[in-house]
């Protein structure tokens, strides 16, 4: 399947003397964070780990790509707010990754899970409405258990487009590590900050 990641240049270093590149914690700007981002990145960790089994030795945070752009299969504008001021410069790989090696969810959805917040997925207004009323009869506990389990809409990735939820206009992928053979093209992104 092809997907698209911005990776650090010492990628394409370990691509070429080791065949493979794996997440460096200390690349990572998201990571960097860590301290907010544990629970979430360790709640994805175990569903991949469901989904396409333990990740190799050695490898202890996924790599992150895109699938799907503005409701459509296409490359990710790298201009877009989206991305972070390049302060460095940066690789755009177009890989093909097999697909039982990937785990697809939606970015927007995503965005919720970090702010440890429920990931709703009502469509009409009546649905909505009966969401909102169950959740605000739960207690803390309660109300954390079941903010958890609608994590799972993350992986929801039909596209909707409605007044109350869009899904599927940015498409995220997640794996394990990055071999050699999966690299179709690598451009180089210049710095932008």
């Amino acid at each position: 399947m092809i997907i698209w990641t911005v990776q650090p240049v010492s990628a394409l270093r370990d691509l070429e003397t080791d065949g493979v590149f794996r997440c460096d914690r200390s690349q990572s700007f998201n990571l960097m964070k860590a301290d907010t981002l544990e629970r979430p990145y360790r709640w994805l960790i175990q569903r991949m780990t469901e989904k396409i089994g333990a990740p190799p030795a050695g490898v202890e945070y996924p790599i992150w790509a895109w699938h799907t752009w503005e409701f459509a299969r296409r490359r990710p504008d790298t201009e877009s707010a989206v991305f972070v001021r390049r302060t460095e410069e940066k690789v755009l790989f177009t890989l093909d990754v097999p697909e039982e090696a990937l785990v697809l969810s939606d970015f927007d959805a995503w965005q919720y899970v970090l702010m440890d917040s429920y990931v709703a997925d009502a469509v009409t207004e009546e649905e909505f409405d009966a969401l909102k009323e169950r959740l605000e009869g739960l207690d803390g506990e309660e109300l954390r258990v079941e903010t958890e389990r609608s994590w799972v809409n993350v992986f929801k990735t039909d596209p909707v487009n409605s007044e109350l939820l869009i899904r599927g206009r940015y498409v995220q992928a997640t794996f394990w590590e990055i071999r050699r053979e999966y690299v179709k093209d690598a451009k180089l992104l210049p710095v932008n900050a």
